[in-house]
């Protein structure tokens, strides 16, 4: 697992049954060593909201852990029967801990995250979660049979003192007892969890002595993004060229650095308990930012180069000395104003005369140091951080400026405009008389080369192409067919958000520009019911689905209602033909299900059959037509539904 190692309990310091002592100025306490849990156990729980979804696992065991036998199982809406299940992978080392999460998570989870999941991480907060070793229950959160209230809109982390989980699913719950609750959307807790054991008992300190770690680590020209270090006491070596880009965050009492690879690292101190204590002497640090009111001591402090307070920390609070220990004023230098960066390269666009283009122009730009950009382009009309541009026939220069108020950075790049795109009839000129491969390669000539939107942008578009004859101000839900307020756009139930026909994990293209964000097989779907399609294949059989009647799913396959069966077999006719081996990535059908993350679809036996049994509809023509002039190409298959045959 690729996974961060640092993020250990005070289990992994010492073995059972050693006491250690720690001097801590103002403090009379030694610190206990915690015993070794017996298993896994639920660390953090997040039911944030929209996708905010995540469960962190921790192991408190003294021994490396293979996940393949445990798995995660979701009993929803007071059911006593499993909705969906997902078995876990990799290896947690001792003290280390998995984080399971939701892909449509905010960025801070996702950063967390090690195996994703849409199936069971889309929980809701009355349902109960499972967790499991060879099928026998080891811990959970909820009631099995029982709609909570009590775990909605909510992060709760295990207390420290708890070093096993709840294997009976189907008691009372309460949080109280076993977890310390957070307010919805807390994620700073995600990513590590300390567990104390027996607790920290308070006993006579011995007589003043020098502070000693209680464990050691050595790297050489170590390169990760984050390191979070949870153990109570440790040193940390950085020898070599070392490139940490988020920073060492240290969450224990005590801490000492050395080593050379400092010099170009930024380190967090954000303790977990007061009184900490950490130690510089004798290197050179690029940067420390202490996070909150629990460091009280901080040694060889004038080799940080800068030093900045955040989150109630205050420097008169805290006791600085030199690498002679002898006691000196704060640090206290003023960071310096770092210019905004470009985070994202505006693509050049081609597109017909009369189209509009729309950007987030915080994809596009972002502050080192967080604070907030104003925006200003040559052309179109920029309102907080969208850009518009509705420009006439030609070709056009846009210059996009982000400035903090002191510095700025500045993008360029170019809009050609073209005249009306060609008559359906002229379209496909080139493939008459065509068949088989040939006439596929000559359709991905003609439909290749389309403009891409980004992945924000396929909301608006989306309001249009499948907008409600009957109701303006509603879209039709691809598989349930309901008809829902184009405003509940975003990922909350009771929301549509953005589904993607060929599952994005069927080639690993995410929402990237192109096949991640074509909005021919993108489609307004109801959250939830997204959620259950996944990433599924496509063929009959299965159980009802909750939600969409006519829908129906196994393990490894999805059958939508017979209305849009014929629909979905056009998306994905299109998708193989648009997307080739000159492009980012190479789309093909074949006739199997659990592709995973190759870039194939299935089954293509079962969509011909739709195809066929569900002919072409004017709501898709239409939808064809719109997608032209937002897009500039169109959907073959709708156009010509005898193609499909021909190719396969």
């Amino acid at each position: 697992m690729n996974k961060k190692v640092w993020n250990k309990s005070a289990k992994a310091l010492l073995s059972v049954g050693l006491a250690a002592s720690l001097w801590l100025p103002g403090s009379q306490m030694t610190v206990q060593a915690a015993t070794p849990a017996s298993d896994l156990f639920i660390s953090e729980y997040v039911e944030g909201s929209s996708l905010n979804k995540a469960i962190e696992i921790y192991n408190g065991t003294d021994a490396s852990i293979e996940l393949s036998t445990y798995s995660l199982a979701l009993y929803a809406n007071g059911s006593t029967s499993v909705q969906s299940e997902m078995t876990l992978s990799g290896t947690v080392a001792s003290g280390d801990i998995v984080v399971l999460y939701n892909s449509g998570a905010d960025p801070a989870i996702q950063e967390q995250g090690d195996l994703q999941n849409n199936g069971v991480i889309n929980f809701n907060g009355d349902d109960t979660l499972v967790l499991e070793k060879d099928g026998v229950p080891i811990d959970s959160i909820g009631q099995v049979g029982t709609r909570i209230e009590n775990t909605k809109d909510v992060t709760l982390v295990r207390n420290p003192d708890i070093q096993a989980g709840d294997s009976v699913i189907d008691d009372a719950f309460d949080p109280s007892a076993e977890w310390t609750a957070y307010p919805s959307d807390t994620f700073e807790h995600l990513g590590s969890h300390t567990m104390s054991g027996s607790g920290e008992t308070p006993v006579p300190a011995p007589e003043l002595q020098p502070m000693e770690p209680q464990k050691s680590f050595h790297y050489e020209n170590l390169k990760k993004k984050k390191m979070t270090i949870g153990q109570p006491s440790v040193s940390v070596t950085l020898n070599g060229k070392a490139s940490i880009t988020d920073g060492v965050y240290m969450k224990g009492k005590y801490g000492e650095f050395h080593g050379s690879g400092f010099a170009d690292v930024k380190v967090v101190l954000s303790p977990a308990r007061a009184n900490s204590i950490f130690d510089f002497t004798g290197i050179d640090v690029k940067e420390v930012v202490v996070d909150g009111k629990n460091v009280s001591e901080i040694r060889g402090a004038e080799n940080i180069r800068v030093i900045d307070f955040t989150n109630g920390a205050d420097y008169e609070e805290i006791r600085f000395y030199n690498s002679d220990d002898e006691q000196i004023p704060s640090p206290h230098f003023p960071k310096e104003n770092k210019a905004p960066v470009a985070t994202k390269m505006f693509a050049g666009e081609q597109l017909w005369a009369g189209d509009r283009l729309q950007y987030d122009l915080t994809e596009y730009f972002s502050d080192p140091e967080g604070q907030a950009l104003s925006f200003s382009s040559t052309k179109g009309t920029v309102t907080g951080s969208t850009l518009t541009l509705d420009l006439p026939e030609g070709s056009h220069i846009v210059g996009v400026t982000a400035s903090d108020g002191n510095q700025n950075v500045t993008q360029s790049f170019s809009v050609t405009v073209s005249a009306e795109a060609p008559a359906p009839e002229e379209y496909y000129d080139t493939a008459d008389g065509l068949q088989g491969e040939v006439l596929k390669a000559e359709l991905h000539e003609i439909i290749d080369d389309h403009r891409q939107l980004s992945y924000s942008q396929v909301w608006d578009a989306l309001k249009t192409t499948d907008e409600d004859p009957n109701n303006p101000n509603n879209v039709l839900l691809l598989y349930s067919g309901e008809s829902r307020s184009k405003s509940l756009n975003g990922g909350n139930v009771g929301d549509w958000n953005r589904e993607h026909t060929w599952a994005k994990s069927h080639g690993s293209f995410g929402t990237a520009m192109g096949a991640g964000t074509d909005i021919h097989h993108l489609r307004p779907t109801d959250v939830q019911v997204n959620g259950l399609r996944g990433n599924l294949d496509f063929d009959y059989g299965g159980t009802a689905v909750h939600g969409c009647d006519g829908c129906l799913r196994t393990a490894t396959s999805w059958e939508p209602p017979n209305e849009v069966k014929g629909d979905i077999a056009r998306m994905l006719f299109y998708m193989a033909v648009r997307y080739e081996s000159h492009d980012a990535v190479d789309l093909e059908l074949n006739d199997l299900v659990n592709n995973g993350s190759i870039p194939y679809h299935g089954k293509i036996s079962v969509l011909l059959e739709w195809h066929a049994q569900d002919p072409v509809s004017i709501w898709e023509q239409q939808r064809n037509e719109k997608i032209e002039n937002i897009q500039g190409n169109r959907n073959p298959f709708i156009d010509h539904p005898e193609w499909a045959e021909s190719i396969w």
